[in-house]
């Protein structure tokens, strides 16, 4: 603190400016009277004591750091998700092209006779289907498989790119998005059911197909069986239920389509039925018992996206499944081992989301949410128009590390007393609680914000 026998004239201000906010700063001065940055020729060397408040009461605002394991982990799952879209690419690239290889086996009868069927969970014939009406059917496939990757992708455009930069809102996805967790995720629970009951070591139907009955058959898997479980035990029951329930919506088409319906008791209902049906279905149709569990959990995650996103989006996850196999077998069989390398990769991606969909579903169940991110608190709208106007500190209190108090509104003296001096401290400014002066016509004028007391 400075003092003077003789009156003083005012500080006059400097050339000098803040180089935070460009405002000018007293000659004596140490902090910008604005901002409270330590002026730039101060920088480095001893500065007088500035009390704790000061240091929490008006500084700049600071965000709380943030810990990097959140944005790190969906980095990563970004890059599986972008691998798995990749390959869903090629696989699509392999059912296009096997085009030329089963339609010309239909018409020479190669493939012979294809019976439809609908899963009761018993599998019940009622049309065969051969020659041009088989390979019409084929061609049927063929279209909703690729209206519904289109659909998708459209879709899923502009708010999965805000996904992958993190700038979307959590627990808000896109159906690229959900397809892919729930792909991953599925995998990972259906690596652990044939793990544990040895399933790999037996058959499975179908082994001895040629490629053109592997791409016809789960082509009709990927579609045919998303039409006669997730439609008929899925959409059909909820127009009867709407009705009962007054609910009927006027898009009739969406219980056939699917999509945005509002998961309640009924509809999870519906989806353990369904996927029951499912898991069964495939169980009589030829399969070992392991496949009831492993079905039954693809069929929750199938019938999951069919009320909230539409048939298109099941049918997306469906051939995902079914197809992953398809490019090695079509293209080149080197491409296998770049598949058991993303198969890897993948399995480890789908024990996170696992953890995280059983979050979900246990939200669901509780009508409580966990592992919420805390949001960021936000700096106090204030406007900086000199030390006249410019809003004192709030009182300083002990705060929890990581927590920043906000500026008041409107100015709180830490010293309501008129007096600035404190016997025991010396000079300490009402406004600002700076301890730095000067003595100017017998008042004290804080170097700091130029207060006069």
């Amino acid at each position: 603190m400075e003092m003077s026998s003789e009156p003083q004239p005012p500080a006059t201000p400097s050339k000098e400016r803040c180089a935070v906010c460009g405002s000018e700063i007293p000659e004596l001065g140490v902090y910008c009277p604005n901002c409270g940055a330590i002026r730039t020729s101060m920088q480095g060397k001893p500065l007088p004591y500035a009390p704790s408040r000061m240091r929490f009461g008006w500084m700049p605002y600071q965000q709380p750091i943030k810990t990097p394991i959140r944005p790190v982990f969906k980095a990563i799952a970004a890059g599986l998700m972008i691998s798995l879209i990749i390959w869903v690419v090629v696989a699509f690239i392999a059912l296009i092209y096997g085009v030329g290889i089963v339609a010309p086996d239909i018409q020479d009868d190669v493939l012979g006779t294809f019976r439809l069927f609908v899963a009761v969970p018993y599998l019940v014939f009622f049309a065969s289907l051969s020659g041009n009406a088989l390979l019409a059917y084929y061609m049927f496939l063929i279209a909703a498989i690729t209206a519904s990757l289109a659909w998708v992708f459209i879709t899923s455009a502009k708010g999965f790119v805000a996904e992958l930069s993190m700038k979307a809102k959590a627990r808000e996805h896109t159906p690229l998005f959900e397809i892919c967790a729930l792909m991953f995720a599925t995998f990972f629970l259906n690596f652990v059911i044939i793990i544990v009951t040895g399933a790999a070591e037996s058959g499975t139907p179908g082994s001895n197909e040629t490629v053109s009955q592997m791409l016809f058959s789960l082509a009709n898997a990927s579609v045919w069986e998303e039409i006669v479980v997730r439609v008929l035990f899925i959409g059909v029951p909820l127009i009867f239920i709407d009705m009962v329930r007054h609910t009927t919506r006027k898009d009739w088409y969406a219980y056939v389509l699917g999509g945005k319906f509002k998961i309640g008791v009924p509809e999870t209902v519906l989806i353990i039925f369904s996927a029951s049906m499912f898991g069964l279905a495939h169980y009589l149709g030829g399969w070992g018992e392991w496949k009831i569990p492993a079905a039954g959990i693809a069929g929750v995650a199938f019938g999951y996206l069919f009320l909230k996103f539409g048939l298109a989006a099941s049918i997306m996850l469906h051939f995902t499944f079914d197809y992953l196999s398809m490019p090695a077998e079509v293209f080149s069989a080197d491409l296998t081992l770049v598949l058991e390398i993303l198969l890897l990769l993948w399995l480890a991606a789908g024990a996170v989301f696992t953890g995280y969909y059983v979050v979900r579903i246990t939200e669901f169940l509780t009508r409580q949410r966990f592992w919420e991110e805390a949001p960021l608190p936000s700096p106090a709208a204030v406007t900086f128009a000199g030390p006249s106007v410019h809003p004192g500190p709030a009182p300083f209190h002990a705060q929890p590390e990581g927590q920043y108090p906000q500026p008041g509104p409107t100015y709180q003296p830490v010293y309501p007393q008129p007096q600035a001096y404190d016997p025991t401290r010396g000079f300490v400014c009402p406004a600002c609680g700076n301890l730095e002066a000067r003595w100017v016509n017998g008042r004290f004028q804080c170097l700091r914000c130029g207060h006069l007391s």
